[in-house]
């Protein structure tokens, strides 16, 4: 089968001193000859080329002049033994992707400028990136001057970077192996010229070249970028207050590589390579999936909520993709976790809740989910979660809590609870929403923040005392206290608008001077708090320091309330996204959020709750109790995994 197709070189000579008027004239014949010359594909292409020619579109014709070897199709490139020759394994179900990542430009088929690579791991997104990239770069070769088809300075390098997590990544996994499929061409062998001795780049005749470089946006700049591989941009770096990034009033703003490498790179494919004759090269980014809200995540949510044109998007499952002889063809049931549900496997006689997504998953992978469900849901799946080792596993409880805070009908004591104070100024106390049970001592946590995180402040009171038993010790009953979050709120500051402490202590203080409450203690986390305490002391105000970054204690005491029942919160739906998305650092034993995400109102409960647990009032009551209800000397270790007595319970 012949698979090169030589345009007649004296219509490639005058090509571009063809007029509309010449083209009609000469239509018939030129038409001949190519068919003369090849099959169905040259068919194909001149017939489009003959649509152009009756809407009065010449580019694309004098374009299609401009080659002196006609391309082939990604089909022919990945079978043909000129190409790839097979020698690159393809999974069926892939075969798909490639063709919709590589559409036939020559026939008009809407051209591909980006393409977006998610899901689980080991479903080839990087084998398509590295054959989309060499097609991309064959197309370039077949030109007889590429710089000059896309109007580029004589001088100007063609650059195909190619960008990972660290060098060692993007040398190792994506352009070494990507060389060696260059260089195994036949194609290549025959008719192009290379610097075989530069092996640290490869640059090919006619100023192309294909670049492993640094992730960031300095390393391209002054080069013409028709396409590159952004890999596992998930995973690049995100840093607060960089000085990479200009911020408001000469501050360091938000630095997000992937963000800022997909940019700059965009811009400049945009700016050199959106020609109206022949649309050539993508910009492929991938990734597998990791946190929600992640690069990767944004970016396919901008594509649907825009309906971005000339961009593909693919995210598989591995089993969906991988050959189905790997599968017995057994599977089992899979509760996939969300807000309400943490992922787990269920039994075959285990009902399944009625809010939940359940997945059919090949048995072959059970025990990854049994083991670790969180990560597995990840890289089996494909499906970003909200933390990948949540601290508080028993989501249910978290939705109980409010369910339990609805019941006691709490509502919020303010008129918005996420203030953001470029916006609003602080938020406006609701008269009918403050309780009348004044008397009632109410604890109170601000987690402080001058320009940058947002400020988290929750108030909390204690409801009384639940009788709680260990199952290691039956005999005593712990009666152990009920909290409810009244409040829980976050104000965000910035450096246009920051939080004035002093107007913040005025406004808090207004639930005494105004509406009588008894705010027993106002507790910090230490953040430039030595002022604000102070001057609730003077107040006759009692304060405290709760430093929730060097104890996980509060934390523990805050989930173990959870999993007992044992408090109830008002409804905010960033409170509940914090709490589920909190992570625990097994390496310094830490609570912490998620990269792009928060915690400042989950700390503020939780300060709250430690600080009310933890006064003396609290401590005095309660104890042991037997389960005659008499006090006991019983004392042991906090018990963990407690569960709720079969006797009395409430009160």
């Amino acid at each position: 089968m012949t698979i090169q197709h030589d345009l007649p070189n004296r219509m490639q000579n005058r090509s571009s001193n063809l007029t509309y008027e010449d083209l009609i004239e000469r239509w018939p014949s030129m038409r001949r000859r190519a068919l003369a010359q090849g099959g169905d594909r040259i068919a194909r292409v001149w017939d489009y080329l003959g649509g152009c020619l009756e809407q009065r579109r010449v580019a694309p014709i004098i374009a299609a002049f401009q080659f002196r070897r006609f391309p082939v199709t990604i089909e022919e490139f990945v079978a043909n033994e000129e190409f790839l020759g097979g020698r690159i394994q393809i999974w069926p179900a892939l075969m798909a992707d490639l063709k919709a990542l590589n559409p036939n430009v020559l026939v008009g088929e809407a051209p591909v400028h980006e393409a977006f690579l998610g899901g689980a791991t080991g479903t080839g997104k990087s084998t398509l990136a590295k054959i989309t990239l060499l097609y991309q770069l064959y197309l370039l070769t077949c030109f007889r001057n590429p710089r000059a088809q896309f109007g580029l300075d004589p001088t100007t390098r063609i650059v195909f970077p190619l960008m990972s997590t660290s060098p060692d990544v993007t040398r190792r996994v994506l352009y070494e192996p990507l060389r060696e499929m260059f260089e195994s061409m036949p194609y290549a062998q025959k008719h192009l010229t290379w610097d075989r001795r530069r092996s640290s780049t490869l640059e090919i005749e006619g100023g192309i070249h294909v670049v492993p470089l640094i992730a960031n946006q300095e390393a391209i700049l002054g080069q013409a970028v028709p396409g590159a591989i952004l890999d596992e941009v998930n995973f690049m770096h995100t840093v607060k207050n960089s000085t990479r990034v200009a911020g408001p009033r000469g501050q360091g703003g938000y630095y997000d590589q992937a963000e800022e490498i997909y940019r700059e790179i965009s811009l400049r494919r945009k700016s050199r390579f959106l020609n109206p004759a022949i649309s050539i090269g993508c910009i492929i980014v991938s990734s597998s999936t990791r946190y929600q809200g992640d690069f990767l995540d944004r970016r396919i949510q901008e594509v649907d909520q825009f309906q971005r044109q000339n961009v593909v998007v693919r995210q598989h499952k591995r089993y969906e993709v991988a050959p189905q002889e790997l599968y017995c063809g057994e599977t089992f049931r899979l509760l996939v976790g969300g807000t309400r549900h943490r992922t787990a496997v269920l039994a075959d006689d285990q009902e399944t809740p009625n809010d939940a997504h359940v997945e059919l998953v090949p048995i072959e992978y059970q025990e990854e989910f049994r083991r670790d469900p969180e990560r597995a849901l990840q890289t089996i799946m494909g499906i970003s979660v909200e933390s990948i080792t949540p601290f508080i596993g028993r989501r249910e409880t978290i939705t109980e809590a409010f369910e339990e805070g609805e019941q006691l009908q709490l509502e919020q004591w303010v008129d918005l609870p996420d203030v953001i104070l470029e916006d609003h100024d602080l938020p406006r106390w609701l008269d009918e929403a403050i309780p009348r049970n004044s008397d009632t001592p109410r604890f109170v946590h601000i987690d402080l923040s001058h320009t940058g995180d947002a400020c988290g402040i929750a108030i909390v009171r204690a409801l009384g005392r639940v009788n709680i038993t260990d199952p290691e010790i039956l005999s005593a009953i712990e009666a152990k206290p009920m909290f409810a979050v009244e409040t829980a709120l976050s104000i965000q500051p910035s450096p246009q608008a920051e939080l004035n402490f002093a107007h913040l202590r005025r406004w808090l203080m207004g639930l005494n001077t105004r509406f009588g409450l008894n705010i027993h203690t106002v507790s910090f986390d230490g953040y430039q708090s030595v002022e604000m305490r102070q001057a609730f002391r003077s107040a006759g105000v009692r304060t405290k320091l709760i430093s929730l970054d060097r104890s996980i204690e509060p934390y523990s005491y805050l989930r173990v309330c959870l999993y007992e029942e044992r408090i109830a919160i008002v409804e905010s739906d960033k409170l509940r996204n914090e709490l589920v998305a909190l992570e625990w650092n097994q390496e310094s034993d830490k609570v912490d959020h998620p990269p792009r995400g928060s915690k400042d109102i989950a700390d503020a409960v939780c300060g709250a709750v430690w600080s009310a647990a933890t006064s003396r009032e609290l401590r005095n009551g309660g104890g042991f109790i037997d389960e005659a209800g008499q006090s006991t000397e019983t004392r042991r270790q906090r018990p963990q995994g407690l569960v709720r007595p079969q006797g009395p319970q409430r009160r």
